[in-house]
Formats: C-alpha cells, sequence, structure tokens
C-alpha cells in the first residue's frame, strides 16, 4: 500500500482531491490537530493506502500561501495552486517555480495573482482558468526572472495599482510594473 501526503488547511475544509470516504476517516484526526489534541497523525489507514498527515499549526507551512474571499493559494511542491472557497475544488496550477513557491498574492478585486519564488509570475483570474505551463504564451498569465539571469524573489512586500515590490533573496527590493513586471528604477 501507498503512503499519501497532503496539506490540510487549519479550517479543516476537506480537499477536493479527498474522496468522502476518506475525509470521514481523515477529518477526526484534524479536528483533534485543530484543538491542538496532537501535534501530527502518521499511517492512518484509507482505501487506497497508509495516510501521512503532516500537521503543523503554522498556516504557511500547511502550504497556504495567499487567501481572498473566494479562493485560496497553496504550495504544492514546486506548483503554486489555485483553490475555491469553501469547497477547496481546485481551480488551476497558477505557477510551477523551481525549489517551491515562497510567496503569493491574491488581489483583493480577485482578478489577479502573484507568485514569487525562482521568478515572479502574474497570472490572471479569467475563464476559462487555464494551468500554468512553463514557456507558453498565453493571456492568462506574464512572467519575469525565470530564464537566463534567474533571480529568487522571497517576498512580496507591495502591490499597488501600478506596481509590485518584492524582495530579492538578500533583502535587496524590487519593483515591477504590475502590468507587464518590468522593473521599475
Amino acid at each position: 500500500m501507498a503512503t499519501l501526503t497532503t496539506a490540510i488547511s487549519l479550517d479543516a475544509v476537506k480537499p477536493y482531491s479527498i474522496s468522502e470516504d476518506e475525509w470521514a476517516i481523515i477529518r477526526p484526526f484534524v479536528e483533534e490537530i485543530n484543538i491542538g489534541k496532537a501535534n501530527s497523525h502518521k499511517n492512518i489507514l484509507i482505501t487506497e493506502g497508509w495516510y501521512d498527515l503532516h500537521a503543523i499549526v503554522n498556516e504557511k507551512e500547511w502550504g497556504i500561501l495567499a487567501e481572498s474571499e473566494h479562493y485560496y493559494i497553496r504550495r504544492e511542491y514546486e506548483d503554486a495552486v489555485l483553490y475555491s472557497k469553501p469547497d477547496s475544488k481546485h481551480i488551476a496550477c497558477v505557477g510551477r517555480l523551481y525549489g517551491e513557491p515562497h510567496d503569493a498574492y491574491i488581489d483583493p478585486s480577485e482578478r489577479f495573482c502573484i507568485t514569487t519564488g525562482c521568478g515572479i509570475i502574474k497570472y490572471m483570474f479569467s475563464e476559462p482558468f487555464e494551468s500554468y505551463m512553463c514557456d507558453r504564451d498565453t493571456s492568462q498569465w506574464i512572467e519575469v526572472g525565470r530564464e537566463g539571469d534567474i533571480e529568487w524573489y522571497d517576498h512580496i512586500d507591495k502591490v499597488t495599482d501600478s506596481y509590485v515590490e518584492v524582495s530579492l533573496e538578500g533583502e535587496e527590493r524590487c519593483r515591477f510594473n504590475l502590468d507587464n513586471l518590468k522593473k521599475e528604477k
């Protein structure tokens, strides 16, 4: 039997990728973690194998990078994945960042999101949601710092109507035009 591992948000909403039967088994363990009775659970037997639930109280460590009223972005290995609230339905991969995503931002009006790590990706929220793919020209996303001279961005410091300011590895700050992600001086 395989061991399955996933991150579950602290609000204990069933992840879309887990069946109702699996959730019925896993949910009591998640609730124990949420009320502080446990730090983690390993080797929970489910239909397809053993389930390894790694529970960490900090939401960032649960993989949630950003939230808005109707969406959240979760880190899943090297992907930044957009989910809907409250059903945790998988919508699309909004970025694939070598070495894992470091930070994310969802526009308060839910028009777009930004993910950082190895480069910056701005993903537009528009139907149909297309999953991010490297080396693809589309109006769904734009990216910078991901080829040639790769740049590592640790943190999104500020987003305005006209620019996004990010911290480079080593704490240098850079500002990019929000419309086209061109570096500003």
